[in-house]
């Protein structure tokens, strides 16, 4: 199971929608210093932690698997990826 589970619904549209998640992880990116690419409609982190933001015509689903050490800062992690998902679909 992902240490970090989050799924939002949203009304804009695959093609929208993959804009406005490319906008999150470009502002939480740097911050959070994720690394990693597009594969169709699944974003695949590959580096601090591994996981995916995956999108659906209705829906954007996050999944983080995050190390043991980056555990501690999860609930940081959680609430940014959150605010900006909040930002980003409102």
């Amino acid at each position: 199971m992902a240490a970090i589970d989050i799924t939002r619904n949203h009304t804009l549209g695959k093609t929208a929608v993959k804009g406005k998640v490319d906008e999150v992880l470009a502002r939480i990116g740097g911050n959070l210093g994720l690394q990693g690419a597009w594969d169709g409609d699944v974003f695949k982190i590959t580096k601090p932690a591994t996981g995916t933001f995956a999108i659906t015509d209705t829906t954007v689903r996050v999944q983080i698997e995050l190390s043991f050490l980056q555990r501690a800062l999860k609930v940081t992690i959680e609430d940014r990826i959150n605010g900006e998902l909040n930002k980003a679909l409102a």
